[in-house]
Parts: C-alpha cells; sequence; structure tokens
C-alpha cells in the first residue's frame, strides 16, 4: 500500500503479497490477517489497483504458485489488472511479475531478483 501511495518511493517490489480483494474477503480471509483490510476501500480500488497507483514507476511484484493465502486464479487476476494499468500509464516495461514454485515465501532466489530489480533502477 505503501508503494501506490507514496511517490517518494522511486522503486518498490512486493513480495508474497498480491491478489484480489475478492480473493482474500471470499477465498482466504480465514488464513490471514485483518490488518491490510481498509473499511470501504474495496468498493473503489482493487488491491492490485492500489500498488497500480504508483505506475509508471518500477515495480515488481513475486507471488508464489502454490501460496496458502491467495489462490493462483486471483494472483494471475491481479498480474492482469497490474499489466494493463502501467501499459496505460506508459510503463508496461517497468513493471515485472514474477512467480515462483512453492508455498507462501520470500527466498534467496525470490530476493536476488529483487536486489536486481533495485539496482536496474536505482543506481545511476
Amino acid at each position: 500500500m505503501l508503494g501506490g501511495l507514496d511517490p517518494r518511493i522511486r522503486c518498490a517490489v512486493a513480495a508474497g503479497f498480491m491478489s484480489t480483494w475478492e480473493d482474500f474477503l471470499l477465498n482466504k480471509a480465514h488464513t490471514h490477517t485483518w490488518m491490510l483490510y481498509v473499511p470501504l476501500l474495496p468498493r473503489e480500488l482493487d488491491f492490485p489497483e492500489i500498488l497500480g497507483l504508483r505506475a509508471p514507476a518500477p515495480t515488481m511484484v513475486l507471488n508464489t504458485t502454490e501460496d496458502e493465502l491467495y489462490t493462483l486464479e486471483h494472483v494471475r487476476r491481479a498480474e492482469k489488472i497490474l499489466r494493463e494499468v502501467f501499459a496505460k500509464a506508459g510503463g508496461a516495461d517497468r513493471l515485472a511479475f514474477n512467480l515462483y514454485g512453492g508455498p507462501h515465501k520470500f527466498d534467496v532466489p525470490m530476493q536476488e531478483d529483487a536486489f536486481v530489480w533495485f539496482d536496474r533502477w536505482l543506481k545511476a
């Protein structure tokens, strides 16, 4: 959420945290936390649209294919939304959406990809 709302963040990586409000509310709320839920916000913006507010600023999303906190169908739906938002903002090349095998995690390969992304966009 911070990456979508604070323009001082020049480059962002969201790790293991991208789906849709529908997925969260209907499928996974019982396995997750309600601290990410902002009352009434889902009426205005879907979860990926919040991150999309930063478009076309460089943004990477790292998710897994077997995350017990999100369904893959809705992770893919979030990816579609973000790709459309970034394309409309002229920043299709500034969005990376990477999927990794396995359960919810932020392992070394994912971290390495994040550091490469930061280096690409933040180093002079």
